[in-house]
């Protein structure tokens, strides 16, 4: 991996991913600390709400939950895509208001792709060529216009505290005149009309040199994308952020978590010694079944497209040689890190260890248990977005109290 140009080590926790556990969570360090076996805890909760009815005329029939934040007063924000608003409510579950709505004028969403929340209530609301902001009574405030040319089209979910929105993804056309950054670049984006800025390269695999897609026939004849099916079980890149501004990052093969401050330097990592699997033919075909699945959603998806989309199959997938242990990361409230690692398939679904921001470790729910929540909210307030066999949606907001070790 690349070094960072400015790295205080605030956790020395000295090579843990070289330290030779077995990748199922058991080390010879400690119990009750990072270097030691798992420490089961049992999420205690209570419910508090549940919104989205199958009756068509009530306030909360969803046409499709793309996203659910609170804000510091407890109220919960559902962003509707498809009705292209979003729906408040109230620490017990009543509505509060609606904001936005479908079409082009100032105040309306006009195909909004992603509404970041603000803990004051203030909205930022990403479109597919401009950002919209809103205060924290949902009125319409400025308007800011992005061009594929040169500011590009930022695609982001989450803000610093001062609002530039953090992200790992700026869809430019003039591609061929940016410089090569190499790895995965997280750029900040201020609301002022400055630029993009890099804060961090994360780091990748060395890419693959056939992984382009390529493009047949013409204009007359119809036009046909071919993409290649791509190398699975890479090393997933997620971050979040915590409430002084810096990133918890996810980027590794092994179990390392990055802190990453506001001026891009790498202010701690937190690790534990698990190490990752290798990767065997039951490993591959339980990814090949996945990917299966994926591929037809995949297509069944574009199938409106003008353009024939048409993606490998699973045997065409190649793969890494481990499996990394991180499947994705989520911070809370408190800055405690929410970290689920792989199953013993590659996928995501295992073990769940809730560590701090300064490297201390809470516990693990076991897969069975507590899931990390959609959202996260003050004093212990989390959303989850839910499907029933009709694929009806619903938000159920629950209140974590505690978490108590087993036994």
């Amino acid at each position: 991996m690349p070094k960072p140009t400015r790295t205080k080590a605030l956790f020395p926790l000295a090579a843990l991913v070289a330290c030779g556990d077995t990748g199922d969570g058991s080390a010879a360090g400690a119990a009750g600390t990072l270097d030691g076996p798992d420490m089961i805890v049992n999420a205690i909760t209570e419910e508090v709400f549940t919104i989205g009815s199958v009756v068509g005329d009530r306030w909360d029939t969803f046409g499709r939950v793309g996203a659910v934040q609170f804000d510091a007063q407890g109220n919960l924000h559902v962003f509707d895509s498809l009705e292209d608003h979003i729906l408040v409510v109230g620490p017990d579950g009543s509505p509060i208001r609606t904001v936005g709505g479908q079409g082009d004028g100032p105040g309306e969403f006009g195909s909004a792709t992603r509404p970041i929340v603000a803990r004051d209530g203030s909205y930022t609301v990403l479109g597919s060529s401009r950002i919209d902001l809103f205060d924290p009574g949902g009125d319409f405030v400025r308007r800011i216009t992005l061009d594929p040319m040169t500011t590009g089209i930022v695609v982001a979910s989450m803000a610093l505290p001062d609002g530039r929105l953090v992200t790992s993804r700026i869809l430019r056309f003039d591609d061929d005149d940016q410089p090569e950054e190499g790895g995965r670049p997280i750029h900040l984006f201020p609301l002022d009309g400055a630029g993009p800025e890099l804060l961090y390269t994360a780091w990748q695999l060395p890419v693959e040199d056939d992984n382009e897609p390529s493009v047949s026939g013409s204009a007359e004849s119809g036009m046909t994308m071919t993409m290649a099916a791509g190398r699975a079980l890479e090393p997933r890149l997620d971050y979040d952020v915590l409430t002084d501004g810096r990133l918890a990052l996810m980027d590794s093969v092994g179990y390392r978590v990055k802190l990453i401050g506001p001026d891009g330097s790498v202010s701690g990592m937190i690790e534990r010694p698990i190490a990752p699997l290798p990767v065997d033919e039951e490993i591959m075909e339980a990814a090949r079944e996945r990917f299966r699945e994926q591929r037809t959603d995949f297509l069944a998806r574009l199938r409106d497209m003008p353009m024939q989309i048409e993606r490998e199959g699973a045997e065409a997938l190649t793969f890494a040689e481990e499996v990394p242990v991180l499947w994705s990361l989520k911070a809370d409230w408190e800055n405690r890190i929410w970290l689920e690692r792989r199953d013993p398939t590659g996928a995501g679904g295992g073990p769940i260890d809730i560590v701090t921001a300064d490297g201390d470790y809470i516990g693990t729910l076991a897969p069975d248990g507590l899931r990390t929540p959609s959202a996260f909210g003050p004093d212990g307030l989390m959303a989850f977005i839910e499907s029933d066999a009709l694929d009806v949606q619903t938000v159920r907001v629950v209140r974590l109290v505690a978490l108590a070790p087993e036994g």
